[in-house]
């Protein structure tokens, strides 16, 4: 077997195990290229679309602004987001403010309570982000605390402990394809 052969079987083994929920609690590797959806569900099903009240999410700028909030979306939307963790943050591309340009978008840092969850087109410091049992995103080890809530333009929001009255729970789960 040739040595290629043999990296690649073992990192294949390695990124499903790290992604599958008999994963470690508290997953700092590199995970690739997953979707993040919304539910009301904290366990996980072999399929997306199994998941209770579940909507993908997008990258959201409602008024040409650099960063990009996270919105849930419906079926039917024509791209959704594929990102990265690592380091304690989330990365994906997507084109820059008036489609001009394609950049890294990556998470504020440490994310806050009260606060829109924001990627942004700058390189970050650290953050305080981790899938638990390999697919539900948590900050700081907490897995409660996720809301999605009213934003600008109608849209609903993703917000860590948002406490507005629109403010409903909700679990994100990393996922391999939309659930529709």
């Amino acid at each position: 077997m040739r040595a290629s052969t043999i990296f690649a079987t073992v990192a294949t083994a390695f990124t499903l195990t790290a992604a599958s929920p008999s994963a470690s609690r508290q997953s700092n590797t590199t995970l690739t290229n997953f979707l993040l959806v919304t539910t009301s569900q904290r366990s996980s099903t072999t399929e997306s679309s199994q998941l209770t009240n579940a909507s993908a999410t997008s990258l959201f700028d409602p008024f040409n602004q650099e960063s990009y909030y996270l919105r849930t979306i419906s079926a039917g939307y024509g791209s959704l987001p594929r990102f990265n963790l690592t380091n304690g943050d989330l990365h994906t591309l997507a084109m820059g403010i008036e489609g001009v340009g394609e950049y890294v978008y990556n998470s504020t840092g440490k994310i806050e309570a009260g606060k829109e969850f924001v990627l942004s087109p700058s390189k970050e410091p650290a953050g305080n982000l981790a899938l638990a049992d390999g697919y539900l995103l948590t900050v700081s080890g907490e897995e409660e605390g996720w809301t999605i809530c009213d934003g600008d333009l109608g849209q609903d929001v993703l917000y860590w402990k948002g406490n507005g009255t629109s403010c409903t729970p909700t679990y994100i789960h990393a996922v391999a394809d939309a659930p529709y």
